[in-house]
């Protein structure tokens, strides 16, 4: 890799290669609990912060009318959880809304292409896939009268392998910049995410939740 990285042509106009960082912010919604044979959930949930910091490559096309980014990540993904069991509260459940967060290393690879031109900045279509695996859990519990922050080592949930860990599907539209913010770097990516996790044909339950997710991603390319 460090020799494919550094033996790149130095005319900019030419250059297939280039390394990237970045990050995603926006909202998640779990879908399907954990372990869960049901997509009847069990508790009332509500949507959660997500967020990701990643660094990869990225390949043009030799046409240059498209190209793929692979990216290694630590992701971020949460739910709100209502009504928890309340010994101290009058009604027996909490008034207070919970919050559940799967934190995950990934390995993404999408595909984009431009579609048009606006403005001299380049607009794409993107899609793409996400494999991972759990780093950990951490459940914030807001009862009544105190707080409680559980956390559990990914190495303790059973069947955390990346092969049986959700997938995640990922469709996007975003803008390329000629420049990255404060003029630092080549590029830039600006684009909007939408992913979605399942388990391929429903064979069996992932052991972290699923969830859908919107995300507002930015990425630099040196």
């Amino acid at each position: 890799m460090p020799v494919i990285i550094f033996a790149q042509d130095t005319k900019k106009e030419e250059k297939r290669l280039s390394i990237l960082v970045g990050t995603s912010q926006g909202i998640s919604f779990m879908h399907k609990e954990a372990k869960s044979n049901t997509y009847k959930k069990t508790f009332e949930s509500s949507f959660g912060y997500a967020f990701s910091y990643g660094a990869g490559i990225s390949v043009a096309s030799k046409s240059r009318k498209a190209f793929s980014e692979i990216i290694i990540k630590y992701n971020s993904y949460s739910n709100g959880i209502k009504g928890i069991v309340d010994v101290s509260s009058k009604s027996g459940y909490s008034d207070k809304t919970s919050y559940d967060r799967f934190n995950y290393l990934t390995l993404d690879y999408r595909y984009s292409r431009y579609v048009k031109t606006i403005s001299d900045y380049n607009t794409f279509f993107s899609i793409g896939i996400q494999a991972s695996y759990i780093w950990n859990e951490k459940k914030s519990l807001k009862y009544e009268n105190s707080d409680e922050i559980i956390r559990t080592k990914g190495g303790n949930f059973s069947n955390n392998f990346v092969i049986l860990t959700s997938p995640t599907f990922l469709i996007s539209y975003g803008a390329e910049f000629n420049k990255g913010i404060m003029n630092i770097g080549e590029k830039s990516r600006l684009s909007l995410d939408i992913t979605y996790d399942t388990f391929v044909f429903g064979l069996m339950s992932s052991p972290s939740n699923q969830y859908s997710s919107m995300l507002i991603n930015y990425r630099i390319l040196f």
